[in-house]
This record gives structure tokens, C-alpha cells and sequence, in this order.
């Protein structure tokens, strides 16, 4: 017992060795019976650690050390062996794992990615390397397939935590890292036949376009919630972009969508959106993520068609409204498609030939007639419309007739200006 307790297994063995051939010598003996029932109790002690070592970081030299023992006090036949020992290890490994923080995905994506890179391939070698004197020509055929079987265990398991990790982690950039680590782990293992390269682009694939659907949703949604509680009043004009004209290397936000909100956080969504696709953008989803982008498009010409259709807008609010329409299927729309051209050369022409499927909008605006945006008032004659009752009169002179929206005009209001004495007066202030 002090020679296990102390790791002296070789002193150990070769007692309970010879207390076995005694017992055989001496069947009747109940001293020597006595002796040898301690000891195999003591051997059972020795197997217990020499099982919690395989389950400890050793190294090649250790793991011959153990099974050499385990092979003496002959407990477990060759296969039952190797099959012992195959569990130890991944016993450890999975140790390892446990370890690791699964709040963050992506901090437990590259822990798991970077255990199995160095672990599982120093298991593979321990594992040839302990068995090597008894591998023939065909492992496969000596063994069972049990290696092998093990570490496609191995490599299923990575699989499947990638496929629920994966769409947890919410930045392209976070997602191309990943991608990375992932291929340099697969190409390693194929040192000892485990390359799995080919089984990573169809996890990856989902989770870009799971990210990119999300965000888009998430841009459309933002709009849907500007453009209900948008007031219809003119904004100040912005000057335009001191850039100059927007370049294919450099894309920057058209400035007149400044005088649109609801339209300026979409686009401030798409930029998102867009964003977190260059750094991981797979070739095989260039058509099926066109078709995300022209969806969300899709979904704000929508939500526009069914505002006009639900709200009543006074004349000025209804010319504020359809130059947002008309800024959306000019400016927007466009802008849009060369983003993704951006990302994917030749995507734009993906989003532009889908133009056809935002004709609603466009009848919508064909058919209004074309007015001039209504300028901000200055603080002094807002003050005065406030104190009169006066209508505002814009730069011409002409004043402004409220109207619903539509073809049908409301009566004008008793105090209102008729067009003859508008004349009048502004042939007076002239003389």
C-alpha cells in the first residue's frame, strides 16, 4: 500500500506478482489467502490512479508509462484498454471545456476552437504512438475503427457547438475571426487526418445571412417607428456633402436625406447591416442576400403606400411626403445598391433590376404633381402667424390654401386671401 501511495508502481506490481504466485502455491494457507485479498484491494487502488492519471495533462512518455502497467495488472483486455484510455482523455478535454465562459459565444468559440487544435491532435498522436507495437498495416481493421470513430465524436460535437454559438455572435467582424481560427484548427488536424475544412461554410453561411436578415429587420423596424411619430414640417436645409461627388471607393451619406429623417435612420440601418457583412461575406450567398436587401426595400415602399392610404395630410404635409417618397426611390434605392456593390462586386446590378417591384411608389409619385418643399419659417414671422392668424406667405408672395391629401380640396376659410388681393398688394409694396 506505501508503495502505491508514494507512485513507486513498478515495486507495487512486482509484490502483487509474487503474493499471487503464493496464493497459488498455497491455496490453504488463510495467512497467505489473507495477504493476497489486501493486495488486490491495494491494485484496485493502483488502477484508480493510474486511470485519474489519463485523465491529467501527460505527455507521450507518461501515457506508454500507464498503459505498460495497466497491461501488467491485467484487468482490461487490448480493446477494452485502448478504449479506457480514449475516455480518460476525453474526460480531460471536456474538463477543459467546462472552463471555459459560455456568456460570451465568441470567447467560448475561440477556447473550444483552441483546445481541440492542441489537445485533440496530441490525443491522436499519444494514442498511435502508446499502441503503435500493436497497430498493423490497416488501424482501422486492428482496432475497430475505435480511434476513428472517436474522433469524429470529437469533431461532431465541435460542429453541432459551432451551429448553436454561431448565431450568438453578433459582429461580422467577430464572425470572420472565427472563420479564420476555425480553417487554421481543420488544417492543423489534417496532420493526423482530421481535416474538416469542408464541413465549416455551411455554419458559417447561416450565420451571416441570420446576421444580416437581423439587422435589416431591425433597420426596417427603426423606420416603421420615425416615420409614425414623424412631424411633417420643413427642417432647415443642409448644405450639401463638401466631399464632392460620391466615389466607388468612397461611399458617403447622400446629404439631402438629412431634410427625410425617417429615411436617414434606414439608411443608417443599412449601413449597419452593411458593415457587419464586408468582413465575412460568402460568394454563395451574393444572390440570397440581394434578395434580403431587396425585401427590406420592399418593406419600407410598403409601409409608405399604407401610410398614404391610412393618414390624412394636410397639402403642405402632403408635398413633404411624397418628395420623402420621391427621395427614397431616387436617392435611396440607388444608394442602397451601390453599397452592396460594395460588398459583392457587381451586387448592385442585384438590387437595381429589382426596381420593377417598387411600381406602387413610383404611380404614387407620378401621378402628384410636382410642388416645391415649403421653406422653414423664420422666428418673426412665425410669431407673427401666431399673433394675427395670418397664413404664412412664402418667397413668391402666394399664400397657402390647407388641403387634404387627394384630389378633393377643402373651402377656403373665410379670413383666407383671394389671388386678386394678393396682386393688389404686392403691387403696392412695389410702388
Amino acid at each position: 500500500m506505501l508503495c502505491v501511495r508514494n507512485g513507486n508502481y513498478d515495486e507495487a506490481l512486482d509484490l502483487e506478482a509474487y503474493v499471487a504466485k503464493l496464493s497459488a502455491m498455497h491455496p490453504k494457507l488463510p495467512v497467505i489467502q489473507a495477504l493476497a485479498a489486501e493486495v488486490r484491494k491495494t491494485t484496485q487502488s493502483l488502477l484508480s490512479q493510474l486511470l485519474q492519471k489519463l485523465r491529467s495533462n501527460i505527455q507521450v512518455p507518461e501515457c506508454l508509462r500507464i498503459i505498460g502497467y495497466l497491461r501488467r495488472i491485467g484487468v482490461y483486455s487490448e480493446y477494452e484498454m485502448r478504449l479506457q484510455f480514449l475516455r480518460c482523455r476525453e474526460t480531460w478535454l471536456n474538463g477543459i471545456l467546462d472552463e471555459l465562459d459560455q456568456r460570451n459565444a465568441y470567447e467560448y468559440v475561440r477556447g473550444m476552437i483552441s483546445c481541440h487544435r492542441t489537445h485533440l491532435f496530441d490525443v491522436v498522436t499519444q494514442y498511435r504512438s502508446t499502441f503503435a507495437d500493436l497497430t498493423s498495416e490497416s488501424e482501422e481493421n486492428h482496432d475497430g475503427g475505435l480511434l476513428f470513430s472517436w474522433a469524429m465524436h470529437q469533431i461532431s460535437f465541435q460542429l453541432k457547438t459551432l451551429k448553436i454559438m454561431l448565431p450568438k455572435i453578433t459582429e461580422g467582424t467577430a464572425l470572420s475571426n472565427t472563420l479564420e481560427t476555425c480553417m487554421y484548427n481543420a488544417m492543423g488536424l489534417g496532420g493526423v487526418g482530421l481535416d474538416f475544412r469542408g464541413l465549416l461554410p455551411p455554419l458559417f453561411e447561416e450565420a451571416v445571412l441570420n446576421l444580416f436578415s437581423k439587422n435589416m429587420n431591425t433597420a426596417v423596424q427603426h423606420f416603421q417607428l420615425v416615420l409614425e411619430s414623424h412631424r411633417w414640417v420643413p427642417l432647415p436645409g443642409f448644405p450639401p456633402s463638401s466631399s464632392g461627388e460620391e466615389t466607388r471607393d468612397d461611399i458617403t451619406p447622400p446629404s439631402n436625406l438629412m431634410d427625410h429623417p425617417p429615411l436617414a435612420v434606414f439608411i443608417n440601418g443599412v449601413y449597419t447591416a452593411m458593415n457587419e457583412l464586408r468582413p465575412c461575406a460568402p460568394l454563395s450567398l451574393k444572390g440570397v442576400l440581394a434578395q434580403e436587401l431587396v425585401k427590406g426595400l420592399l418593406d419600407v415602399s410598403n409601409m409608405l403606400l399604407a401610410y398614404n392610404t391610412t393618414r390624412m395630410l394636410r397639402d403642405n404635409e402632403s408635398v413633404l411626403f411624397l418628395a420623402l417618397c420621391r427621395a427614397f426611390l431616387e436617392v435611396v434605392f440607388p444608394h442602397c445598391a451601390m453599397c452592396f456593390g460594395h460588398c459583392y462586386q457587381g451586387g448592385a446590378c442585384l438590387i437595381t433590376d429589382a426596381k420593377g417591384s417598387f411600381e406602387g411608389l413610383s404611380s404614387l409619385v407620378a401621378k402628384s404633381p410636382a410642388r416645391d418643399i415649403p421653406k422653414p419659417l423664420p422666428s418673426a414671422e412665425a410669431k407673427n402667424v401666431v399673433e394675427n392668424g395670418s397664413l404664412p406667405s412664402l418667397e413668391n408672395g402666394a399664400s397657402v390654401n390647407i388641403e387634404r391629401s387627394g384630389s378633393a380640396n377643402m373651402a377656403a376659410p373665410p379670413n383666407s386671401i383671394s389671388p386678386e388681393d394678393v396682386e393688389k398688394i404686392t403691387r403696392t409694396s412695389s410702388v
